[in-house]
């Protein structure tokens, strides 16, 4: 597996690869119109316009292997004074989850926050209805704040809670 950071010209397989995991996670929690209609245009979109205007604190960390991208990570560096950092999106590619890829790019992002904004932790929001996301979060030491409710991308009201690790350090692999 080879990781660096993302160029402009990866915005197409980020997407897909964004929408593809989407279409699982989320298939009982967004609006199956929307994710059969809306779904890839919506990801193509967003990180088109990501990268056609780059925030000076965003990485997007790319894990790719033989066949291409096998996941990404997403982190706002220093986005709250009181939280840290920000992961804005871990996905890995369809079939190659369980495998140990999501704990290396969420501790990937965490050495970006560690490196680049350090002295803060670093969070992420999950949906409550993903509760895989959520058990993969608190196996890798993250603490569940209250849920909140936020409009989603197809328009809908969901409950999200935030994830938080106060020392990114927790998220290292050893050496």
């Amino acid at each position: 597996m080879h990781f660096r950071l993302a160029l402009p010209a990866d915005a197409p397989a980020i997407a897909a690869l964004h929408a593809a995991s989407w279409a699982i996670a989320y298939d009982h929690i967004l609006r199956a119109d929307w994710l059969a209609q809306d779904l890839a245009a919506d990801r193509l979109s967003v990180w088109t316009e990501r990268f056609a205007a780059p925030d000076p604190a965003t990485r997007v960390l790319l894990a790719e292997d033989h066949n291409g991208l096998a996941g990404f990570v997403c982190i706002f560096l220093a986005a709250d004074p009181h939280w840290g950092s920000h992961v804005d999106n871990l996905h890995v590619s369809p079939g190659l989850n369980g495998l140990g890829l999501g704990r290396r790019l969420l501790g990937a992002a965490a050495r970006l926050a560690l490196n680049e904004a350090p002295g803060a932790g670093l969070d992420l929001h999950v949906f409550a209805a993903n509760t895989a996301a959520r058990g993969f979060y608190a196996r890798m030491g993250g603490q569940e704040g209250p849920l909140e409710k936020e409009i989603a991308p197809d328009g809908s009201r969901q409950a999200y809670c935030r994830v938080w690790w106060p020392d990114p350090t927790l998220l290292l692999e050893p050496a």
